[in-house]
């Protein structure tokens, strides 16, 4: 009986605050506030007896574990909002005010923001800053059994959605492809037969080149495949070709798959574009014979090394999210050295099946494929 009474009195509502106790509280940063030491150069936690008389108070804000929740504050006293030092507004007397850190997490990429507030009266107390769950109509309080543990509520994000159906869907393709074109899917997929140098006759993948619809298929599904990659990437707050303002604020499931398809056929009309400009170049410097060759090499080196990228990725969605963070310095090298890696490949090939000069097909291979890398590494970044 007397463990019994002592559970009921530690069990506790889930709180609510807020304007209107709209929000489940996530976390009260009462415990966490630090100054500025003046001796030590350094941020220190906040001891009433010593820093009372401060008028500036610090907390540190991790943007990427809470981007789907709300910042809330409240004072009796005037304050003023810095972030990383930056002075952002005058905050109201009196008034709760919300932040959305999900705007917060787009604007700073580093996902960890050092948030002062700065006032000419003195003391804590009289300052309120939580995190909150915007409460659903109709959902009910959370229990918990002890009074310092926070009720998170379930993240509402549609990508978690977003990228399982997706990768089902791209692995649907791949199996459709494999069952309809049995012998291209192989030897697509095949690093053998990538690394063979010298190229079987007749075989349609390589003398109808985009012509083939095996070719126009396999480009597709590599195109979708690089969405879908954009897509993972994006989610982390990446900005890859400063894009971000194309993508609307609120997500949706739908807008999610529409950014994909929008995506992908963008990125099949660019292989397009540039198989075009191997055939016009391939003219110009009387490389017709290996044109069809050199574009298949191409889509072969990138199907095998995206899709081989693209499960790495999943794995490290899942088993590392900690990393996924940091996918735009993760992933430069290993792309850069599969760029560099096909361009010997092709180099070695073309000089293998015709008699071209080696400068001539130096040149060839530079504007065709090492220029059109370094400027999209370039806008990239």
């Amino acid at each position: 009986m007397l463990f019994f009474l002592c559970f009921l009195a530690g069990s506790t509502f889930a709180q609510t605050t807020g304007p209107e106790e709209g929000y489940f509280l996530v976390h009260d940063f009462r415990n966490d506030w630090r100054v500025y030491d003046e001796g030590s150069k350094a941020y220190v936690p906040y001891i009433r007896e010593i820093h009372q008389d401060y008028g500036s108070y610090s907390v540190i804000l991790d943007l990427a574990q809470n981007r789907h929740y709300y910042l809330l504050y409240r004072s009796n006293q005037e304050n003023y909002l810095f972030i990383n030092g930056s002075l952002q507004k005058q905050l109201p007397i009196g008034k709760w005010t919300v932040f959305k850190l999900d705007s917060l997490y787009k604007a700073y990429p580093d996902h960890r923001v050092l948030l002062t507030l700065y006032g000419s009266q003195p003391g804590i107390e009289q300052k309120t800053l939580q995190i909150g769950h915007k409460v659903v109509a109709g959902q009910k309080p959370i229990y918990v059994s002890e009074s310092f543990l926070q009720a998170r509520p379930r993240d509402t994000s549609p990508f978690e959605n977003f990228y399982v159906l997706t990768a089902l869907l791209l692995l649907v393709a791949y199996a459709a492809l494999y069952r309809v074109f049995p012998r291209g899917f192989i030897r697509y997929l095949s690093i053998k037969d990538l690394l063979t140098i010298q190229t079987r006759e007749g075989a349609a993948l390589v003398t109808r080149g985009l012509f083939e619809v095996a070719n126009l298929l396999f480009l597709l599904l590599i195109s979708f495949l690089l969405s879908y990659l954009y897509q993972l990437v994006r989610h982390r707050g990446i900005d890859l070709f400063q894009s971000q303002d194309f993508f609307s604020y609120e997500e949706s499931l739908g807008k999610l798959f529409l950014y994909f398809f929008i995506i992908g056929i963008l990125v099949f009309i660019v292989f397009i574009f540039k198989y075009l400009m191997i055939n016009v170049l391939g003219h110009i410097y009387r490389f017709d014979k290996i044109v069809n060759i050199h574009f298949f090499k191409s889509i072969q080196a990138s199907a095998i090394f995206y899709t081989f990228l693209g499960i790495v990725m999943l794995l490290m969605l899942n088993s590392f999210p900690s990393l996924t963070f940091h996918w735009d310095t993760l992933l430069v090298i290993p792309i850069t050295g599969f760029y560099i890696g096909r361009l010997l490949l092709l180099y070695f090939s073309i000089n293998k099946l015709s008699d071209a000069k080696n400068l001539y097909l130096f040149s060839y291979l530079c504007i065709v494929e090492l220029v059109p890398f370094i400027i999209g590494l370039k806008f990239a970044l």
